[in-house]
């Protein structure tokens, strides 16, 4: 089972300390082609208490493809890769989920019932702490680096660590391949200094506010 699943599983998220990071994303994948694909991608988080931003960091060019900018425009269309999610818990461990599309100024409610259509699992332990934090002390400790320490897992063909900080409540580092050599996933987050600057979620003035089934055909 792949750690991702398992985190799904591992329920809400204690209050944690405050966070802001950048989260970098590599997947490598060896094909039925031979071909080796390697994926990368950053995402900027920040964590508030019970509300958590995770925004997709796109380099510059990446809104280049007008077909396909165009084909948005002329459609109702939602775009969940790019969209920002905001992200609040609940006093009842539900999570309130909302995509914002910065592009066109929408804030967007997702229904429960389609989390898994946007690629959400309905874990705000994993989307705050990236491994939560009960996941992480269920696993092997091992060695420490500073204030952090390894964390190891063998579970249904697959090989994980965690590099866990009980101080900041988030993974640092994860590591997970399939024991076959196929599949290796790196997420590594790197902590950024506090600002006094407004969180996200208080600068959507003027945004429209929209429900998920709005973009149904």
């Amino acid at each position: 089972m792949a750690l991702a699943v398992a985190a799904a599983a591992a329920g809400a998220a204690a209050p944690a300390p405050d966070v802001d990071a950048i989260v970098t994303y590599e997947t490598r994948q060896v094909m039925s082609s031979g071909v080796t694909r390697t994926d990368t991608w950053q995402e900027r988080l920040v964590r508030r208490g019970d509300q958590v931003w995770i925004e997709r960091i796109l380099p510059a060019g990446a809104d280049d493809d007008h077909d396909h900018k165009a084909e948005h425009v002329g459609h109702k269309h939602f775009n969940g890769e790019t969209a920002a999610r905001w992200l609040k818990l609940g006093a009842d461990g539900q999570v309130d989920v909302k995509f914002v599309d910065r592009e066109h100024k929408a804030v967007v409610a997702i229904p429960r019932a389609e989390f898994g259509t946007v690629g959400f699992d309905g874990s705000f332990a994993a989307a705050s702490s990236v491994v939560p934090a009960a996941l992480a002390r269920s696993m092997k400790a091992s060695g420490a680096v500073g204030d952090a320490q390894w964390r190891t897992d063998k579970r249904d063909g697959w090989s994980h660590r965690v590099l866990w900080s009980e101080q900041r409540q988030i993974a640092l580092k994860v590591e997970s391949r399939r024991d076959d050599g196929s599949v290796r996933r790196t997420v590594s987050v790197q902590l950024q200094p506090a600002t006094a600057r407004a969180v996200p979620w208080d600068q959507l003035g003027g945004y429209a506010q929209k429900r998920y089934d709005d973009f149904m055909d």
